[in-house]
């Protein structure tokens, strides 16, 4: 990179893209657990009426994504809260609401498929997305662009994509 590049970065210009494929990523992966939450509510529905735990549980998931696509336009306009956030909630939090149960249920000696239960494909590829963008968000280019100097940040009505 060079210095021109990361003195644009501090100054609030087009986020590097480095930082766009994790937006792009993080996106991914809530696009991934809205399929989830389709498949576990289709699976519960044909099961009996959904009763009012299962429609907390679904506000719950709205929440979650809704704060997680808020958090992804902050990174995008250079907020090291929401980098750090993404980290701290989706990357170990939420990474370890997706594994853990999968690796246990196989320690016990159950099977891969059983382990994937019916989400199966969506969420191996839910799990690769949020590996991928939290990479790809501490990468050297995408660790300048949070480095430039604070309160300065990108115009409010600029593309976050680019």
């Amino acid at each position: 990179m060079t210095a021109s590049t990361a003195a644009s970065y501090r100054l609030g210009m087009t986020p590097p893209n480095t930082v766009k494929l994790a937006a792009v990523a993080w996106s991914g992966a809530i696009a991934a657990g809205v399929v989830e939450a389709a498949i576990a509510v289709t699976r519960l529905a044909a099961e009996g009426p959904l009763t009012g735990p299962i429609w907390l549980n679904l506000g719950l998931r709205v929440v979650v994504f809704a704060v997680a696509a808020a958090l992804i336009v902050g990174l995008v306009r250079g907020s090291r809260a929401a980098r750090i956030a993404l980290t701290a909630l989706l990357s170990v939090l939420g990474l370890a609401s997706l594994v853990v149960p999968a690796v246990l249920q196989l320690a016990q000696g159950g099977t891969l498929y059983a382990a994937l239960d019916e989400f199966g494909a969506v969420r191996v590829v839910h799990v690769l997305l949020v590996i991928v963008a939290t990479i790809v968000m501490y990468l050297p280019s995408a660790n300048a662009y949070f480095r430039r100097g604070r309160g300065v940040r990108a115009p409010v009505g600029a593309n976050p994509i680019g």
